[in-house]
């Protein structure tokens, strides 16, 4: 219960912090009693088990305390049904519930602190070393000459794991900074790195500079890497990038306050909590023919599935790694319980190691969570005098049963097909983005700031990463053959949100249009963005044209080409998914 408090509560302040860590006792209490009260009606035990999970389920959708509490609800109840223990030991596990709770509090409140400035410095360790591996990448190219396929791919997977720190750095930079009064935007200072290191990326893809020049473009990209000012710059567009992002890096006094990025968005409560009470309840019966007393993993099994997904294709990919990792786990905990058999110690330190490694992979691994948590269950039956290795291969039996009642449900029960799941993830994402550009465009076209501009632009991010997402677990989930329409629109969406992130930055730097003419175009461009978006938002609309944006200058300013190319972009896939539907 401690380990699950502690690493659960995720309230942005202390005080909010402490308050669900006081409210997990009650919700807790009343699990464990309910398990305790029914723990000789094994039907009525089971039969309930579906209806907390349905609560569970929704309130997870409802914030971060309504998750906490959930959680820890749950594995309360968990825990009643795998002790099976009388109502005569409740007194003792109350007092075991207020030791649990008493030291998740110690921990997080008192002895480890959340502390936010050091917490700044590690999230910023960590974008910068993701920045020293694309430079490692660019200089090898430079130090060549030229690039060889494996090298460019490898610089695209190196940007997209500093694009994907990043993005998981925003969120929580902006919640720290909010308990930093006076802190400038560290939020808005990731948003300008991230586009700095995609424009040195594109230019060195193109242009690695001349022969004469490589030998400075290599001391530069040594000197960033080192993390101080290089005192010269080198030439071409390479060395003009990398001053450019030099100069980002080393400058930290970003903008002024303005709102924070909301949270990236959460399945439908509802659809999510059903699916889950109907998998579970077909999990649990399931289950109880594999083994009568072990069947609660194959309910487990089937909740997890159905948490933080949005889409059939997510809920298969999450079942498959769930049996894979556990498949891992249980090989894994046999061989390092049997090692460890008879050693207590070792086995304690293993388990804290292992709890560990398994909250650390919580966010980007969720097969890798599993496999420690399966682990620690090895471990755990190893110090308790009894590890039969039967028990661990039933509880593959029983995840593996879990799993297909959970994918049984995802394919049956209140279906998000993969394009339905796809063309909602796009009109969220289309949203955000259109706001972004109006947002924008009255900053640079009116000189009125707007103060929602910078969330507008992290959260078209955040939608697009979340459409990306689901686009990938339904071809993985459904082990079919990539859909080449929805992979040549999200290149197309990827571009206009690249783009308007850069546009977005342009505007909070201050930048602006003076040029009557040129104004005129950027307004006409912002109009045909918005009737492409009304068109892609409302299929009922009349579609726009591509040619209705095009304007052939070669004296245009990058704000206003942006502009353009955005409009460009949406315009023709508002024309190519009106001919695909």
């Amino acid at each position: 219960i401690a380990l699950f408090i502690a690493a659960n509560v995720r309230d942005t302040t202390p005080r909010q912090r402490l308050g669900t860590m006081l409210l997990t006792l009650p919700s807790a209490f009343l699990a464990t009693a309910l398990a305790a009260l029914l723990y000789d009606q094994p039907v009525a035990s089971a039969a309930l088990l579906p209806l907390i999970m349905f609560g569970v389920a929704y309130g997870a959708t409802l914030g971060a305390r309504w998750a906490s509490l959930g959680t820890v609800t749950l594995i309360a109840y968990f825990m009643g049904l795998v002790t099976h223990a009388p109502p005569a030991t409740l007194p003792m596990r109350f007092v075991v519930l207020l030791i649990a709770a008493g030291a998740a509090a110690l921990i997080r409140l008192m002895l480890l602190p959340e502390r936010p400035r050091a917490e700044l410095a590690r999230l910023h360790a960590a974008i910068h070393a993701g920045l020293v591996r694309v430079l490692d990448r660019i200089a090898a190219a430079v130090a060549a000459g030229t690039w060889t396929a494996s090298e460019r791919e490898r610089l695209h997977q190196d940007i997209a794991r500093l694009d994907e720190t990043v993005m998981l750095s925003q969120a929580r930079v902006a919640t720290i900074a909010a308990e930093l009064p006076g802190t400038p935007n560290p939020w808005l200072h990731l948003l300008t790195i991230q586009l700095g290191a995609e424009r040195v990326a594109r230019v060195a893809l193109s242009d690695l500079g001349s022969a004469t020049d490589r030998p400075r473009l290599l001391e530069v990209i040594a000197a960033m890497r080192r993390g101080t000012r290089s005192a010269e710059t080198a030439a071409g567009q390479l060395g003009t990038a990398l001053a450019l992002l030099d100069s980002i890096m080393h400058d930290e006094t970003g903008a002024a306050p303005a709102a924070a990025p909301p949270p990236a968005s959460a399945p439908q409560g509802l659809r999510a909590a059903l699916q889950t009470a109907v998998a579970t309840a077909l999990a649990i019966g399931a289950g109880n023919l594999v083994s009568p007393n072990r069947w609660y993993w194959a309910a487990f099994a089937a909740y997890v599935m159905f948490q933080g997904t949005r889409s059939r294709g997510e809920a298969l990919v999450k079942g498959m790694r769930f049996v894979v990792g556990t498949l891992a786990g249980v090989l894994f905990g046999m061989l390092l319980a049997t090692a460890l058999s008879g050693h207590e110690l070792l086995s304690l330190a293993a388990i804290v190691l292992a709890v560990f490694l398994a909250f650390q992979a919580n966010v980007a691994a969720y097969g890798r969570m599993v496999f420690w948590i399966t682990v620690i269950l090895g471990l755990l039956f190893g110090m308790l005098g009894f590890f039969p290795p039967d028990l661990l291969l039933l509880r593959l039996k029983e995840s593996a049963v879990g799993a297909a009642c959970g994918a049984l449900v995802a394919c049956a029960v209140l279906v998000v097909r993969g394009r339905s799941a796809i063309g909602a993830a796009t009109n969220s994402f289309l949203r955000p983005l259109g706001q972004s550009v109006d947002a924008a465009a009255r900053t640079l076209l009116d000189g009125a700031a707007s103060a929602d501009l910078a969330a507008c632009v992290l959260a078209s991010e955040q939608r697009y990463r979340d459409l990306a997402a689901i686009a990938h677990s339904e071809r993985l989930g459904l082990a079919a053959a990539p859909d080449e329409p929805v992979r040549r629109n999200l290149l197309v969406l990827e571009g206009c949100e690249l783009w308007t992130r850069e546009l977005g930055q342009i505007a909070l730097q201050g930048g602006s249009v003076q040029d009557p003419a040129l104004v005129g175009i950027a307004r006409d461009a912002v109009a045909h963005i918005d009737a492409a978006i009304n068109v892609l938002v409302d299929p009922a609309a009349d579609p726009p044209t591509a040619a209705a944006v095009e304007v052939r200058r070669d004296d245009l300013p990058r704000e206003v080409r942006l502009l353009l190319r955005i409009s460009a972009a949406l315009a023709h896939f508002a024309i190519t998914r009106n001919t695909q539907r």
